[in-house]
């Protein structure tokens, strides 16, 4: 009956240390490779959407998740005049357009990259060459390797679950929005055009056990199972 009494006490023991020693693990704070997806925008109001793994649960707590896109692109901004003769325009506010391309997560993680073109105009505008035709003027600006963000957002294995998940799980939406502004005079119109294409990049951001509290934890358990075997003989 002893035995038995000392062999309780020693599980209660290693049981109270099992429950204990999370609550006190010291947790250090991991972040995962790059995950990446490619993009193509074939027009400047386009959208297309990218998928990634989810984050894997058993590795650890998710605290935070970050994402970044790298781009390129052609902006074009062209100028229609009607006019049987030539016009300025620009004046007083010169004329240029601009492209929003917007990489947005689950729960508003999102980040932005804009592009203007440059340089803006103020000038003359050929003359249309008859009746019903037209002359035109284009501005047009290419970027390569632009960056956007990183930008993360932080929280909890609760607030952050959309992102918790099997293989393809996470749908990441790359939006592109055009406008153009500009002082023209009457019978002049301007219309933008763009396509764009590039690369989203998504990390996951998560806590685990230091390896020392593991093995020190290790360590209690192996002395209360020695206490209970010493106790048992």
């Amino acid at each position: 009956m002893k035995k038995i009494s000392s062999l309780l006490v020693s599980f209660a023991a290693a049981a109270s240390f099992v429950a204990a020693a999370p609550a006190h693990a010291t947790l250090t704070t991991v972040t995962s490779a790059w995950q990446q997806a490619a993009f193509d925008l074939p027009s400047i109001d386009a959208n297309a959407n990218v998928t990634f793994n989810g984050f894997n649960a058993s590795l650890g707590k998710l605290i935070g998740v970050t994402i970044k896109f790298m781009m390129d692109e052609t902006l074009t901004d062209t100028i229609y005049n009607f006019n049987t003769r030539a016009v300025t325009v620009g004046n007083p506010r010169p004329v240029f357009a601009t492209s929003t391309i917007t990489a947005t997560g689950p729960l508003g993680l999102s980040t932005v990259n804009q592009l203007t073109t440059t340089p803006q105009f103020a000038g003359v505008v050929p003359a249309a060459p008859s009746v019903g035709s037209f002359g035109s003027k284009i501005i047009s600006n290419t970027v390569t390797g632009i960056l956007s963000g990183p930008v993360t957002l932080n929280g909890t294995p609760t607030t952050l679950a959309g992102y918790i998940g099997g293989q393809n799980s996470v749908t990441i939406n790359v939006d592109g929005e055009g406008s153009q502004s500009g002082s023209l005079p009457p019978n002049v119109m301007n219309g933008y055009s763009a396509s764009a294409n590039g690369i989203v990049y998504l990390q996951y951001i998560y806590q685990v056990p230091e390896p020392a509290t593991v093995a020190l934890f290790a360590l209690g358990l192996l002395a209360l199972t020695q206490l209970r075997r010493r106790k048992s003989s």
